[in-house]
């Protein structure tokens, strides 16, 4: 609800719809991480490995929201071609 709240109201619904998607989507990939990451002697704990793939995906979100363009003031007002 809160992340549709952020788009335009003709996107608002596809938007809606599509991130809880893409959330369950990225779960095998999170999970492979953990699995990766526990696998290796560095992290021997579940706790190790569960802090350093919650980093990593909160570091990869941060990047990505970075990189994001702004909307704001932008004519949304636009004809498909």
């Amino acid at each position: 609800m809160m992340s549709a709240e952020q788009f335009g109201t003709n996107l608002r619904a596809t938007a809606a719809i599509s991130i809880p998607n893409l959330v369950r989507g990225f779960l095998p990939l999170i999970l492979i991480l953990f699995q990766f990451l526990r696998s290796q002697n560095v992290f021997n704990s579940y706790v190790a490995g569960a802090w350093v793939t919650g980093i990593i995906i909160r570091v990869t979100g941060f990047i990505a929201a970075l990189f994001v363009k702004e909307s704001i003031g932008k004519d949304m007002d636009f004809t498909e071609r």
